[in-house]
């Protein structure tokens, strides 16, 4: 299955570069497009006290219904992460958009600590115990969408191996000094779970109290063998890419981890 990982800053609603990329993608033949977090809204830090929740949900209504044209246009499937809500209340959650059909994933674990909180910005609702995410099968692969921050907790991929997905997408916003600990965490994940795992992360530099946030990028396609196969730099880009479930199914074989 052809796939593209698209790594982009945020983007204006008005910005035209998402529409070239899908152009792209079509002539190359893609049938799943992954955007990274914060692309499509501004970080949530931006927001201040300029916008109401319900101004921010009306945003996103206007993105997704934007996305469901571009899907349909372009024949190509698009896995966006967004922010939506309704009577004053905001989620943060992952969109799969397929032309006028779509499902979103509310976010189940959001970070939470002094300098990024994010749960205490969102409403999502905290369950003790994770429900499944999106999962879905295209040309014989089972795929799963997950949240960045997710990655970090084992009961979800306990719940991914007993639903035996074989591609993990995972979009995220990551920043600061954490990119050798990121690959090595979406390598791990990989290999000891024999799934292969789409990492996509966002780019660009914002400051707050005087502290610069550099969304380094460093998207990775990692196979099941926990191995890179494909990388970008910090730079604005797209990745291009082949799965095929043999190629997992030879790597689960020779480990027998499943």
């Amino acid at each position: 299955m052809n796939i593209a990982l698209l790594q982009l800053p945020s983007l204006q609603i008005s910005d035209e570069r998402l529409e070239k990329y899908l152009h792209a993608c079509k002539k190359q033949k893609a049938q799943l497009v992954a955007l990274g977090e914060y692309v499509l809204n501004p970080f949530y830090k931006e927001f201040g006290q300029s916008y109401s929740k319900d101004i921010i949900a009306s945003f996103s209504h206007n993105i997704l219904e934007n996305l469901a044209k571009l899907s349909k246009k372009y024949k190509i499937e698009i896995i966006a992460p967004i922010l939506f809500g309704e009577s004053n209340k905001l989620y943060k959650g992952i969109a799969l958009i397929k032309g006028q059909e779509r499902e979103i994933y509310t976010q189940q674990r959001l970070i939470e600590y002094e300098h990024w909180n994010e749960r205490a910005f969102f409403d999502n609702p905290y369950k003790k115990r994770f429900v499944m995410p999106i999962v879905f099968e295209r040309e014989n692969l089972k795929f799963a969408v997950i949240a960045g921050f997710e990655i970090h907790f084992d009961e979800i991929w306990v719940m991914l191996k007993k639903a035996k997905v074989d591609v993990v997408i995972i979009p995220c916003a990551n920043t600061f000094s954490s990119r050798v600990r990121w690959r090595n965490l979406c390598q791990m994940r990989a290999f000891t779970n024999s799934m292969a795992i789409l990492r996509i992360n966002r780019v660009g530099e914002l400051c707050y109290d005087e502290v610069a946030w550099r969304f380094y990028g460093d998207s990775l396609y990692i196979d099941a063998q926990g191995e890179v196969q494909d990388h970008l730099d910090a730079k604005e880009g797209m990745i291009l890419l082949q799965i095929h479930k043999d190629s997992i199914e030879e790597i689960r074989k020779e480990w027998k981890f499943r």
